[in-house]
């Protein structure tokens, strides 16, 4: 199995991103309120990576269940 690095990057807009290790374009970001970041006292880069783990995750199983899902054969036409 291929194995992707991502990296959590924070962009000058303020938002979190996870992209792919060397490439420009994210794959997730997240973007936290002013009111959500002053109400987390200095945490929200912990929250934001939080999310984008969990979103990672995700992706990585439902590319798993995908790949071990049983391939329907072409019907073969006679």
């Amino acid at each position: 199995m291929e194995q992707t690095v991502l990296e959590i990057i924070k962009l000058p807009s303020g938002e979190y991103a996870m992209r792919k290790a060397g490439e420009d374009e994210p794959l997730i970001t997240v973007n936290l309120s002013q009111k959500v970041r002053d109400g987390l006292n200095g945490q929200s880069e912990e929250l934001a990576r939080m999310i984008l783990v969990a979103g990672a995750k995700m992706m990585s199983e439902l590319s798993m269940e995908s790949a071990e899902a049983p391939k329907t054969p072409k019907p073969v036409i006679h």
